[in-house]
């Protein structure tokens, strides 16, 4: 049944795509029920303990408890008095939708089972619970193990009918007995809420029946009828469970209908025992196929299918699905029935029928006796086994399958199976169009997606424009794509031109307005549809690609479009090439040519290779033999000797008439003379193998040949007589003694050919020492030493006798034999005679002597082995390393190395063992020290964790034994517990994450994990700094932090070193408060001189900059804060200036010393504006280092679309708290409602023509008193009223832009289009903008911003905030910087929150900060995972300490003449770690009056004195201290304003992260949504169609559709997309930045000065970098893959399908109308003089809609 897997698509939920995006809900404690309310959506999970209310994303709404609850199953509820009860568990048995009168079933396992029934909708609301109701009440079982299923139905007694639910219960040890039972939902008569209203004896179990263990799986009901699954055994002695469905009639009251059919699922009923089932409806395909099987009869899409999960009785089990007709499950019930009441329960001679649950022996009496009528009978009827209703599983696992559900999509049908993990998941079915290609999308193997080929994506079968037709559509299931198959002709040559047939495998039809063509490389053709195939012309000679080098073809691409943008398919067409076919053999061209794969022909004539054609004659071979030469004789050639060589000819009669006729056909004969080896660089190998070719003597062309000989060199590797004469006969060498040499036979005299050999000559003997006991080998090198092994005849060795081994002998050169023992140490010379009479004797002696090993070190080493032992002692250095046993691949010298093997006793450690070290085969020696083995070490820990691919350093702890060590780097330091190493350097070709990191130590390895590598870290671009004794120096990049410490991190400046003090991911500041700073100058003069910055992380070094120290001139004030401290005291120093010239006139003598006095004094304050500004920076940076650590995604309060539209849309124009378009609320007549929104339907028909909105639009605008603000609000109108047709939208927008761009390109300034929002149109594309950002901004750009704002709020908040006056000590805008020295203290406060519990919240506050703000602090910090909107109001809160109410003013409050200061934490000497107490008022005043008489207490401070907080106005205390006499003094310790200007670069630089951060998420074009690129490219589109719209221009355009119309709204205004608040504070630091982010946008260049706004200088030195990024910003989406028209409607489409019925369309209609109402006349009038309004009565229809919404006809 293999046709079953094609039609049914398996997904698990455990392994569902596109897991990332799946809605997921997860229950603390296991979930045993899922049910869903059909007319809400809402879901409802019955969990252990709990009932959870979900959306339709899963998305938890409501949560009630339902346990543990004080319960005992020995006791019978109420429980109040039971002695034995305990906390108990409440597992959820049953639940159900009851829609009817909505409510929701609810049954537990407390208290026997009893249920209860909850609102849907809102489950905290318990509608009906009681549990004094006694048996009758008890529904379910208390018992886990016993299973209950339940459908809902209804039940009819006495003409009234009423709901009930019917009730399957396995059998338990506690409980009633019955397995089906009719539970009624009201009080009935005499029936309570939840009775059991049928008695039914027939299938009420009795005792014995316990044998069955029926588990209930699935109920549901169809048809008239009531379906139970569930598994039991067949009593007796088995033990096995087999699965059964039983049918009672719904409207059978005594379950006299009740029947049990026995089902078979797998081969022999393999599956035995259901685990879960799902009935539904097939789609076509399978409905077609289970018909096609013949085995279930006609099936229809309409039918009911079950589908069952089951799995076998193994410890571990396998699973299979199984499906089941219902019409065949009917019919085969019917069946069974009809055998029992005609045939004595017999089918076939067979017994069909049986009765499970009676005791009767006699079955067939007691059918006979009752029949079958089940009122009659005394137990229920039953299937054989025999007749089991049988079906295949079409899909087998070997997963516990637990549970499953069936959809169909597009005519096929799903199945989604899973298992239960206390998890529910929803599978996306709109992941379609994340897949780019059709192979993407056929990989999905997702049944709700296919590959629309017309349009070239992957959508669902809806979304596709001609799903209908065949092959329109292609399933992702089937794997099937449009696909090019062959070509016919498979290939072309490169010098022709013709068409070609193309092959197309699922082409589908193109027709009607789709066009085809074909594309070859950068050629285009148009295409002709034919059968399965296209037809297109091939590109012209000339565009054919150049043949590639060294191939006879080249590839070109070929792709198939529809409609010019959508890619059909592709595929690479072959142009081969002849004449390159022939340079593919150089030797064998005519060969290389015919034999190609190519129509190729060979000319001989001409010698070239060229397209087979029809012309014939000799000298054209097409397929017979090309003339060749081959065979050379002979082959072998000696070098330095003249040689003839002969060779064949074959096919040469086409040469006949030329110079080769008189040879041809026969031999030819060629001289070879190779006179020097260097020719062939012939100086080091015997033979080299040559080619050597013929050519034609007028042509010069090669003919081809095979000619290959050998030239060999007879004195290459025969350097004396005897190998000379061993060489192989076939060279003919000789001994020369004239040359010395070894020759060819010919070119030595035979006078001079040396007949024997000359005497041996030994050159080495090896070893030179051997043990007096011998039994080792000896090896003899020389010459001469023989030709073959027996030419040697004796060998003595220091006068001994030695044994010849001669399977070792080397010819000439090597000889090798044992020597025997001697009595004493004895040396002298080794000699060799040979075969002649000859002999040799060495000049080298050899010596017999003792060796005495006497130490071993180390004397201990792990069981594993592996250990490097080193043995000393005297003469060690006796025999070769070969002879010594105890050498394990170790050295030998005068001290013996080796390697200790793997200690296999199972004692450890060892006892002292004794190191044998042997000698050949009769010396043994002991080593007097002995050797121990240990337990192999362990590892307890390592530290750090991570490293750099450059290295990094870490340790490892706990080593108990630490021997040298083998590893790829250097030990630094070691014991029994510690050792220290870098880690070693990586490659990382193969990807960090495949590596694996290790210690070895001798036979043991020791992986560490986890140990992870990381990438080098990058810094930005070199710099370069000018620095001072008290500057601060930063490096940027990014992943510092991913291995490295600051205690790690190194850092130097030229030749000295310096501390890192501060290490984030992606900056760094060096340590300047320690004695050895980097800040101290160098020994050498480097007053000019620029020294190199560097980093130093591990073993990795990197050069990031250089540093100058500034040069110091005397009688100046210089500081590096180049723009801003010039301006402030440049008056100053103009000012002593003055001072010293008067001092000068007036006192000439004293000058000199006045002089220098004040540049100390100016020296001074220089000191101390850069020591506050240090001071402050440093902290700042100390106190952000962890402040991005807490804003991760989800804790970013976006706000959903509604919330964001409205306000983006509305907020500029209306009162948020009063517009009807926030509120949504209409106010109409509830009876004239319905007729309202029809006539509002009717008028969004209308909106929906183009002409009436057109008209509509430019009529509006053509009044003079439609002014710009109306223009905004209209159009935010109409894009809510069309959001749900946003192509149309989009349509609209783009035509208004055209006319708006051609009446700007007539004017003489086309740069100021869009420069504001003066029309319908401009606020229409801000709107655009909006909609398609918002998912941008959520994924991409929302994070840096929160990031950015909440950065801006934490600086200013760290510092005094002026209450009353809005300026800060910590801001960017100078405007709001608070200028006054306030002493304040950061305090600790322990808030405790009245009525949530004992909990404490630490807040950080400062002791000058009001009430007020203290209390916002406190709800920030207490609130802080809570969206704004649902924090508590200031108003509606109170602060006390010590029993006292803290207000920001009371009759406590300081006063300084008529000013009263608000009282601060200092006030009430609140002091650090102090707890406060946060408590809610019913009354947002009363936190000051409860505990005032009256309350016009307070409202008389409020008006008899003025306010103030830190600052009191500058002029009242300038009045004040006018009045106190002589203020000079006092005036002179006052801080200089203007020198607190140093915190804005403090606060800047702090900032700045965040700054850069946001603006390259902003800018970045390589994730750029789509819309942006689509308006872009209209925008160029459009431009090239006007003269005077020049570049500039057009980026202006750009900038003022998106960085200034969107982005700078966003950035000022973030409380658009988030849930927050933005204080005037935060807001004027936000200024400063929207500024910056403006100025980088526009293309002037405005030249700055001291006299420029000090926000601009602040940030003069980026905006050089912020253009750059807007440069490149519009450069990347120019090159961006072009979005067309079709994309962007689709996509649009999406957007408004997936905020489908957020917005308040009918609202925004109604508005919309009262425009149209007001301008009716002049609307009118415009439409009854355009022709075109006219043919469409647009007139006509708007009366319609006005009289019916004026209520000016009669109500229908």
């Amino acid at each position: 049944m293999a046709w079953w897997t094609l039609a049914v698509l398996l997904l698990s939920l455990s392994i569902v795509c596109c897991a990332e995006s799946i809605q997921e809900f997860t229950s603390s404690t296991l979930i045993n029920n899922v049910v869903q309310d059909p007319l809400t959506g809402h879901i409802y999970v019955g969990a252990i303990n709990a009932i959870y209310q979900l959306d339709s994303l899963l998305r938890q709404e409501k949560k009630v408890e339902t346990g543990p609850k004080r319960d005992s199953r020995h006791c019978t509820p109420p429980i109040q008095s039971c002695h034995d009860a305990k906390m108990t568990d409440n597992t959820n048995k049953l639940l159900l939708v009851h829609p009817s009168n909505g409510s929701l079933i609810v049954c537990g396992s407390l208290f026997k089972g009893i249920c209860s029934l909850r609102k849907l909708g809102s489950i905290d609301h318990l509608i009906y619970c009681n549990d004094s109701k006694g048996e009758k009440a008890y529904v379910v079982s208390s018992e886990e193990t016993v299973s209950v299923v339940g459908v809902m139905s209804t039940f009819t007694k006495e003409n009234d009918t009423f709901d009930v639910f019917v009730v399957g219960k396995g059998y338990g040890s506690q409980g009633n007995m019955k397995l089906i039972s009719t539970r009624i939902l009201q009080d009935f008569g005499n029936w309570d809420v939840f009775e059991d209203i049928v008695e039914a004896p027939a299938v009420q179990v009795t005792p014995f029946v316990k044998k069955y263990r029926h588990n209930f799986r699935y109920s549901f009901k169809e048809s008239g009828f009531i379906y139970f699954l569930f598994t039991r055994t067949r009593g007796g002695l088995h033990n096995k469970n087999y699965t059964f469905i039983s049918r009672l009639c719904e409207d059978d009251h005594h379950y006299y209908s009740y029947m049990e059919l026995q089902l078979s699922c797998g081969p022999n009923n393999m599956y035995n025992k259901a685990q879960a089932a799902f009935v539904s409806s097939p789609g076509e395909e399978l409905a077609r196929n289970l018909s096609a099987s013949g085995q279930y009869g006609q099936v229809r899409s309409q039918d009911k299918i079950l589908f069952v999960v089951s799995s076998t009785d193994e410890d571990k089990p396998r699973s299979g699905l199984c499906m089941y007709p219902l019409r065949y499950i009917n019919q085969r019930i019917m069946e069974i029935i009809s055998a029992c009441y005609t045939k004595n329960g017999k089918i076939g001679n067979k017994v069909a029928v049986d009765s499970p649950y009676t005791t009767s022996a006699n079955l067939l009496y007691t059918l006979t006796k009752y029949k079958c009528s089940a009122d009659f009978l005394p137990s229920p009827l039953a299937s054989t086994p025999g007749f089991a209703l049988a079906a295949q599983a079409v899909h087998t696992t070997r997963d516990l399958l637990m549970a499953v559900a069936v959809a169909v999509e597009a005519e096929h049908t799903v199945a989604f199976l899973g298992t239960s993990n206390g998890k529910i998941s929803m599978v996306p079915v709109e992941e379609c169009d994340m897949m780019k290609d059709c192979k993407s999308c056929m990989d999905l193997k997702d049944p709700y997606c296919g590959w629309c080929a017309l349009e070239g994506r992957c959508t669902r079968k809806s979304d596709c424009r001609k799903a209908e037709e065949e092959k329109h559509w292609l399933w992702s299931p089937q794997n099937q794509c449009v696909e090019i198959t062959s070509f016919q002709p498979p290939n072309l040559s490169c010098k022709k031109m013709q068409k070609v047939d193309i092959n197309v495998a699922s082409l589908p039809s193109i027709g009607g307005d789709d066009s085809l063509k074909c594309i070859f490389g950068n050629f285009e053709s148009e295409a002709k549809m034919g059968d399965s195939k296209v037809t297109c012309d091939l590109p012209k000679v000339t565009e054919i690609p150049v043949t590639p080098k060294n191939k006879d073809f080249v590839q070109v691409a070929t792709k198939i479009f529809v409609n010019d943008e959508v890619e059909l398919a592709s595929s690479y067409f072959t142009f081969y090439n002849c004449s390159a076919a022939a340079r593919q053999a150089e030797n064998t061209p005519c060969m290389s040519c015919v034999d190609s794969e190519w129509s190729c022909q060979w000319n001989t004539q001409e010698f070239i290779c060229d397209d087979r054609d029809d012309s014939v004659g000799d000298h054209i071979i097409k397929h017979k033999e090309c003339p060749v030469f081959e065979n050379p004789t002979p082959s072998l050639i000696p070098v330095g000797y003249e040689t003839s060589i002969e060779f064949t000819g074959k096919n040469l009669r086409v040469y006949e008439v030329k110079d080769f006729s008189s040879y041809l056909p026969h031999r030819m004969l060629m001289l070879l003379f190779l006179r020097s080896r260097d020719q062939f660089a012939y100086d080091e190998v015997r033979t080299v193998d040559v080619h050597f070719y013929i050519k034609d003597r007028k042509t010069h062309k090669k003919i081809d040949s095979k000619l290959n000989v050998t030239l060999y060199n007879c004195a290459v590797g025969r350097e004396d007589c005897s190998l000379c004469k061993s060489a192989d006969p076939m060279y003919s060498c000789v001994w020369c003694d004239k040359t010395k040499s070894c020759e060819y036979r010919k070119r030595c005299p035979s006078g001079e050919r040396r007949r024997d050999c000359p005497n041996p000559e030994i050159t080495d003997i090896i070893p030179q020492y051997g043990p007096l006991k011998g039994g080792i080998s000896v090896t003899i090198k020389g010459s001469n030493l023989g030709i073959v092994k027996e030419d040697i005849e004796s060998i003595r060795v220091a006068g001994e006798p030695c044994v010849h081994q001669e399977e070792k002998y080397f010819v000439s050169t090597s000889v090798v034999c044992e020597i025997g023992g001697v009595q004493q140490k004895q040396s002298g010379v080794v000699e060799v005679k040979v075969k002649g009479g000859k002999s040799g004797t060495s000049s080298v002696m050899f010596t017999y002597r003792d060796p005495r090993p006497e130490r071993v070190q180390p004397n201990r080493g792990p069981r594993a082995g592996g250990t490097l032992i080193t043995i000393t002692g005297t003469d060690l250095e006796t025999g070769t390393k070969d002879d010594v046993s105890i050498t394990v691949g170790g050295t030998f010298r005068k001290n013996i190395t080796c390697k200790t093997g793997e200690y296999t006793v199972q004692k450890v450690p060892s006892d002292n063992l004794t190191v044998t070290v042997k000698y050949g085969k009769h010396t043994t020696k002991d080593v007097p020290t002995p050797f121990r083995f240990f337990e192999n070490p362990k590892l307890d820990h390592h530290y750090p964790d991570t490293s750099f691919v450059c290295h990094g350093l870490y340790s490892g702890v706990s080593l108990s034994l630490i021997l040298p060590l083998q590893s790829e780097v250097e030990v630094k330091g070691e014991n029994d517990t510690v050792m220290q190493f870098s880690s070693p350097t990586v490659n990382v070709t193969d990807g960090i994450a495949s590596l694996r990191t290790y210690i070895v130590m001798d036979n043991i390895e020791l992986e560490l994990k986890p140990f992870d590598y990381h990438p080098d870290p990058t810094f930005e671009e070199n710099q370069k700094r000018i620095v001072s004794e008290n500057s601060i120096i930063s490096v940027t990049g990014k992943g510092f932090a991913k291995a490295m410490t600051a205690q790690e991190a190194e850092a130097f400046v030229g030749d000295v070193s310096c501390g890192v003090s501060i290490l984030h991911d992606d900056m760094l500041f060096l340590d300047w408060t320690q004695p050895t700073s980097c800040f101290k100058r160098p020994k050498r003069d480097t007053k000019s001189d620029l020294l190199e910055l560097k980093i130093k992380f591990g073993h990795g070094q990197w050069i990031v900059g250089s540093v100058e120290y500034e040069k110091k001139i005397e009688a100046s004030w210089t500081s590096p804060l180049d723009i801003i401290i010039p301006a402030v005291i440049a008056p100053m120093v103009g000012i002593t200036i003055i001072i010293i010239i008067a001092s000068v006139c007036c006192y000439r003598k004293q000058a000199e010393r006045e002089y220098e006095k004040l540049r100390q004094q100016l020296e001074n304050l220089e000191g101390s504006v850069r020591d506050r500004c240090k001071k402050e920076f440093t902290e700042l940076m100390i106190e952000m280092e962890d402040h991005t650590a807490d804003l991760s995604e989800p804790c970013i309060p976006f706000l959903d679309y509604k919330t964001y539209a409205d306000r983006v849309f509305f907020l500029p124009f209306k009162d948020s708290a009063s517009d009807v378009m926030i509120t949504g609320k209409l106010d109409i007549p509830e009876a004239r409602r319905a007729t309202v929104m029809q006539a509002l339907n009717q008028f969004l028909n209308l909106l929906n023509s183009k002409p009436f909105l057109l008209s509509f639009i430019r009529t509006l605008e053509g009044h003079p008193d439609f002014n710009a603000q109306s223009k905004g609000y209209f159009a935010s109108l109409l894009t809510v009223a069309l959001h749900g047709k946003l192509d149309y939208y989009t349509d609209i927008m783009r035509t208004l832009l055209l006319e708006l761009m051609e009446q700007y390109a007539r004017s003489k300034n086309p740069k100021l289009m869009l420069h504001r929002s003066e029309t319908v149109v401009e606020k229409m594309l801000c709107n655009w903008m909006s909609i398609c950002l918002y998912q941008f901004l959520k994924d991409s750009a929302g994070e840096p911003l929160y990031k950015l704002f909440k950065a801006v709020k934490h600086q200013v908040e760290k510092g005094p905030v002026d209450a009353v006056m809005k300026k800060a000590k910590y801001t960017l805008n100078d405007t709001d910087l608070l200028g006054d020295d306030v002493e304040y203290c950061t305090l600790t406060l322990q808030v405790l929150v009245h009525g949530e519990g004992p909990g404490v919240t630490l807040v950080k506050v400062l002791n000058c900060d009001t009430i007020s703000q203290v209390t916002e602090k406190i709800l920030e910090q207490v609130y802080k995972n809570v969206p704004y909107s649902q924090r508590p109001k200031m108003e509606s809160v109170t602060l006390e300490s010590a029993g006292q109410i803290l207000s920001d003013l009371d009759l406590t409050s300081q006063k300084e003449g008529r000013w009263k200061r608000m009282n601060t934490l200092a006030h009430y000497d609140v002091r650090d770690n102090a707890t406060l107490v946060l408590s809610r008022v019913l009354h947002p005043l009363q936190s000051y009056d409860q505990h005032q008489d009256r309350r016009e207490v307070r409202n008389a401070l409020l008006e008899e004195d003025k306010v103030f907080h830190l600052v009191q106005p500058a002029e009242e205390v300038d009045e004040v201290k006018s009045k106190r006499g002589n203020m000079k003094d006092k005036s002179m310790t006052k801080a200089i304003t203007e020198l607190y200007l140093m915190r804005l670069l403090s606060v800047k630089g702090t900032l700045q992260q965040f700054v850069d951060d946001f603006f390259r998420s902003v800018l970045c074009s390589s994730v750029g949504p789509p819309a942006v690129k689509y308006f872009f490219d209209f925008l160029d589109e459009q431009a090239q169609k006007h003269d005077n719209v020049d570049d500039q221009t057009i980026d202006i355009w750009k900038t003022s559709s998106l960085p200034l119309r969107f982005w700078v709204n966003i950035l000022r205004n973030p409380h658009f997309i988030f849930d927050i608040h933005v204080n005037e504070v935060v807001d004027a630091s936000l200024f400063v930045i929207v500024q910056t982010f403006m100025d980088a946008c526009t293309k002037s260049e405005r030249k700055l000065s001291r006299d420029s706004p000090n926000h601009k200088l602040l940030y003069a030195k980026e905006i050089s970098t912020y253009k750059k990024m807007v440069e490149d910003y519009y450069k990347g989406i120019r090159e961006m893959v072009p979005v067309s028209n079709q994309h962007m409607n689709t996509h649009l489409a999406k957007v408004s399908r997936s905020h489908k019925d957020k917005l308040s369309t009918q609202v925004a209609l109604h508005q919309l109308y009262q425009y149209a109402n007001k301008y009716y006349d002049v609307i009118i009038t415009s439409f009854d003089e355009d022709p075109a309004a006219q043919n469409k009565q647009l007139a006509l229809r708007l009366q319609q809609i006005v009289a019916v919404l004026e209520n000016k006809v009669t109500d229908p």
